[in-house]
This record gives C-alpha cells, sequence and structure tokens, in this order.
C-alpha cells in the first residue's frame, strides 16, 4: 500500500511540475523580452482584441517596406513556423496569401492554424493593410506604418492590430500569448530576410 502511495504521490509531484513549466511557458511568450519588440501594447474589450507593437529595424525604409511586400517568402525563413506560405492571386497592389502557421504556445488541436490573408500595399504611403478571409477563430484586421528611424540609419514599424473572437477560443492568456507570437514570427523572418539581426531597444509592455 506505501509502495503504491508513493507511486502515485510521485506522479502527481512530477504532473505539478510539468504544468508549472507549462504555465511558465506561456508566461514567457505572452510577456517575456524580445529583442524584436521596442514597445507593445495587447488588450481586450469584449470579444475583441487590440493589439500594437513597435519594431526597430536596422535597415533603410525601402529595403524593409520591399520585404514586407513578399508574404508569400515568409516560409522561406521561418519553415518551423510558417509550414506554408503560397500566393493565391495577385491584382495591382492586392495579393492573396495562404498561410499554415504553427503557434507552438497553443494547445493540441489549436497548434497548426491555415489562413488566408488579402495584402493591400501603399509604397507611396509606406503602409500596408491585410485582412483575415473566412478564418474560422476569429476577423483579423491589420495595419502596418513604416517611417524611417531618427537618423535616418534605421526604419521604424507601427503595426495595429484588430482581432475579434469567432466561437470557442483558447482561455486569454494563450490568446494573448498567440497574438504576440504571431507577430514575432512575422519581425523574425523579415529580418532574415534583410539579413540583419533585431536592433535592441527598451521594451515598454501594458
Amino acid at each position: 500500500m506505501k509502495a503504491i502511495l508513493g507511486i502515485v504521490l510521485a506522479l502527481v509531484v512530477l504532473l505539478g511540475g510539468y504544468l508549472f513549466l507549462q504555465w511558465r511557458a506561456v508566461q514567457q511568450a505572452a510577456t517575456g523580452p524580445a529583442k524584436e519588440i521596442v514597445s507593445e501594447s495587447i488588450e481586450r474589450s469584449g470579444d475583441t482584441w487590440d493589439v500594437s507593437f513597435v519594431t526597430k529595424f536596422d535597415a533603410p525604409i525601402e529595403r524593409v517596406f520591399a520585404v514586407f511586400q513578399l508574404p508569400e517568402k515568409a516560409h522561406d525563413y521561418v519553415p518551423e513556423n510558417v509550414l506554408k506560405s503560397e500566393l493565391v492571386s495577385e491584382s495591382g497592389n492586392v495579393k492573396v496569401v495562404d498561410v499554415i502557421g504553427r503557434l507552438d504556445i497553443l494547445p493540441p488541436g489549436f497548434k497548426v492554424q491555415n489562413l488566408r490573408t488579402e495584402w493591400t500595399f501603399f509604397p507611396a504611403e509606406h503602409r500596408i493593410t491585410s485582412r483575415s478571409i473566412d478564418f474560422k477563430l476569429a476577423d483579423i484586421t491589420s495595419e502596418y506604418r513604416f517611417e524611417p528611424a531618427p537618423g535616418g540609419t534605421g526604419t521604424i514599424l507601427n503595426f495595429s492590430q484588430k482581432s475579434k473572437d469567432k466561437g470557442a477560443m483558447p482561455v486569454e492568456s494563450l490568446q494573448k500569448g498567440a497574438l504576440r507570437e504571431t507577430y514575432l514570427t512575422q519581425m523574425r523572418a523579415a529580418n532574415k530576410a534583410l539579413g540583419v539581426t533585431a536592433a535592441p531597444e527598451k521594451k515598454e509592455a501594458s
């Protein structure tokens, strides 16, 4: 009997340790420091998330904007997170791109997501907008605004997004982490395409 109790206790301790490590991983993904982020805000009101990030690139604005006009190339740079990225159609300044993405922070059944996105490019304004098309988890609209960094040697990206939940969703901390992880994946892909590392800056979180 004592042996059985000892085994049960050991299993409980192991399970508790595993759950704690998982919790720490979620918290790190949702709020931990990231060199790609200068400042950030992720807030929820009802069923809608309002997201904003600022990122600095050590590359001139024309190079950075050119990289962001090729969302279909994401798989080439971060294949471990973007399992597939494919151009569906292109007309004028509008592209439709299919992506199969992997978000490690999400639980089984949610980790791999299929997302079709319409991208609209405004080169004269150094601005990009995007919207999800029939995504099962949320309606997502985003805007990317690029401007030269002070001194003229880099580029500042001001990113804003609204994500309106649809149906059953993971717990709030996982959603927040997933929004952040998705953004970081894009920034890491861009930096690899540029052949530069993220510019380290002081991060402000809210």
